[in-house]
């Protein structure tokens, strides 16, 4: 039972910031019909460039880095992702979305992608790299672990995920139902043309969802990131788990992607960790089954 526990907390932590990233795709396309490819790349470049802010391409631990210090280099590290995200629309969406083309920002967004992932290859060039946490988790508990008996045991930093991850996914739906500027990116959603009819700026708004996305990526880096060495795969990896959320809650916001995302989140870690009698899929299929759950839901048009 201990070990079922475990299992199942680990997934919700993991599905949890899969649903926070979701909400990034959903907020995008919910305003203007496009699916936001770059979302997980400005995840990996937050994460590196918090890490760049911390030693350059050097190696970084809790032990070189003051507090205050690393903490200022975690805002640096969600900035870049916001200002990435704002140049991801001006440059490779809005040109081909006021011509009405979609190919064009499919291209341009696929390009942007792979400039960013390019420029994070180049620049950092060893196997993985550690983000420290920037919480002492480890003073908590054992070790910050906690013991749940039959030798099962789950990280402290756990369920400071799953309450950070789920608290942002709501904090997303609270701004778009209870703020003017929510209001109006719901307008927008509802009605481009109508909106603009009623004074609604659109194009304003459209840099706003696009600005919040990339804080939403730079948040999920600082969440996701110190679980495991990072590489600069990382990012795109998160970011597809989040599309595949994304689809499986229909772009909606917040809480059936989110929800989407605990499912897919337990998911894995069933398959990674679970078993019945002497079958187990293991870690090797952790990240193919969700991803074909995701192509047979596409392929039965759900």
């Amino acid at each position: 039972m201990g070990l079922l526990i475990q299992i199942i907390v680990s997934g919700v932590a993991a599905g949890a910031v899969y649903g926070l990233i979701a909400t990034g795709f959903a907020l995008v396309y919910r305003l203007t019909g496009v699916i936001h490819f770059a979302l997980g790349e400005l995840v990996g470049l937050a994460v590196f460039a918090t890490l760049y802010a911390a030693s350059g391409a050097g190696a970084v631990t809790q032990s070189n880095l003051s507090v205050l210090r690393y903490l200022l280099c975690l805002v640096v590290g969600i900035a870049v992702a916001i200002v990435s995200g704002v140049l991801f629309f001006l440059i490779g969406v809005r040109p081909f979305l006021r011509r009405s083309s979609t190919i064009g920002w499919v291209g341009g967004a696929v390009a942007i992608t792979f400039v960013v992932r390019g420029l994070l290859e180049a620049s950092f060039r060893r196997e993985s790299y550690v983000f420290p946490d920037p919480f002492p988790f480890h003073r908590i508990a054992h070790d910050g672990l906690l013991d749940l008996g039959g030798g099962a045991s789950i990280p402290v930093r756990t369920f400071f995920v799953i309450g950070i991850a789920i608290g942002l996914a709501f904090l997303a739906g609270w701004f778009l139902n209870s703020t003017r500027t929510g209001r109006g990116l719901r307008a927008i959603a509802a009605d481009e043309e109508a909106a603009r009819l009623m004074g609604v700026p659109v194009d304003r708004l459209f840099l706003v969802a696009f600005a919040l996305a990339g804080a939403i990526a730079g948040l999920a880096a600082i969440i996701a990131a110190p679980q495991a060495p990072v590489t600069v795969e990382t990012g795109a990896l998160l970011g597809l788990k989040g599309l595949v959320v994304a689809m499986f809650g229909r772009f909606e916001l917040p809480r059936r992607v989110l929800v989407a995302g605990l499912a897919v989140g337990v998911v894995e870690a069933l398959v990674t960790s679970g078993h019945v009698g002497d079958f187990r899929l293991g870690p090797a299929y952790r990240d193919i089954v969700p991803l074909t759950l995701a192509l047979a839901a596409l392929a039965v048009g759900r």
